[in-house]
């Protein structure tokens, strides 16, 4: 029978190391403490896949299975957020020698605590996906307290709403308008192109709609069809800038900031899909009717966007109906 491998010392390294599954593994410089760890990876072979992989060959095997099993915008989302991840930590950096402290360091200076939370939660992804295929035995970060997501409470008056389009150039008044007359997504908005549109009908297939489960339909009003029309003979997207560019996710915040800055509050296209929602509750329109306009499968999700505590007018109202004797 071969012998089972035992921990040995080096002595240039002065460190005790061992040789498992034909990979050498440093196990440390107390013999105690060596030998214990020695006899957990025996126990435990896929443990020694932590001790000799780096985190940089993992994330490789990880964004080549994203690639082939995801969606090409989650692939790239999370190639972005890996990316920047190695940058911080090293291409040599053993999945063993992984702490939190590492993610959480690298975490502040991706951007606001959304985006933390984001990235926080693409590399937990990535481990847990390892674990879930046996590659690991566990998760070096199981438990990370992320940053919390700051919700986009922002809904415009149709008063706001003039101003921000005032100072928007026509491409960019196009699209928000479009986003602000029909409460879909800006991703929605700066993706559509003429093959979805169908009449009164924009149709996303499953596999480019969020979710990927089933097929999106934004409703276009009178408004949103004007606003399409003109543009149906376009390649590509309908909305580009003044370059004939389509409009990416940080193109399009980046417009927003500019304008803020000249309206003098913040201003963010997402804040069309909640005063979309917000008006659409004021005048009565049903949370299960509402979310599908919206693209929701849960009328709870259509919370996150009715925001009439905001609208003091209308609750003002509402107090004299509810205390009404007639």
């Amino acid at each position: 029978m071969p012998r089972e491998p035992k921990p040995y010392w080096k002595s240039q390294q002065q460190r005790w190391v061992c040789t498992i599954d034909g990979q050498r593994i440093t196990l440390g410089a107390e013999k105690e403490a060596a030998f214990d760890k020695y006899h957990q990876l025996m126990l435990n072979r896929r443990a020694v896949s932590a001790e000799v992989s780096t985190v940089y060959e993992l994330s490789q095997s990880y964004l080549d299975w994203c690639q082939e099993n995801r969606s090409a915008g989650t692939y790239s989302n999370h190639r972005l957020y890996l990316k920047s991840f190695i940058g911080a930590i090293g291409k040599t950096l053993k999945i063993s020698a992984l702490r939190k402290h590492h993610v959480l360091n690298w975490s502040k200076g991706v951007g606001v605590t959304t985006s933390q939370n984001d990235a926080i939660s693409v590399v937990q992804r990535m481990f847990n996906w390892a674990v879930e295929h046996e590659y690991l035995h566990a998760s070096p970060i199981p438990k990370i307290v992320k940053p919390k997501r700051k919700r986009r409470e922002i809904v415009y008056t149709p008063e706001q709403w003039k101003i921000i389009q005032s100072y928007a150039s026509p491409q960019l008044a196009a699209l928000i308008n479009f986003l602000w007359s029909t409460g879909c997504r800006p991703k929605e908005g700066r993706t559509v192109e003429a093959r979805h549109v169908h009449d009164d009908l924009v149709i996303f297939p499953p596999d480019e709609s969020k979710g990927e489960t089933d097929s999106r339909v934004i409703f276009l009003t009178a408004e949103a069809k004007g606003i399409v029309a003109p543009r149906l003979k376009e390649k590509g997207v309908l909305f580009k800038n003044t370059k004939g560019v389509p409009y990416t996710k940080d193109a399009l915040v980046q417009a927003m900031i500019r304008i803020s800055k000249k309206a003098g509050f913040r201003c963010i296209a997402y804040g069309a899909r909640h005063s979309y929602a917000t008006n659409a509750l004021i005048r009565s329109v049903d949370t299960v009717s509402l979310s599908h306009l919206m693209g929701h499968r849960s009328t709870r999700m259509v919370s996150n966007y009715a925001h009439l505590s905001q609208n003091i007018e209308h609750l003002r109202r509402q107090a004299e109906n509810a205390a009404s004797r007639k």
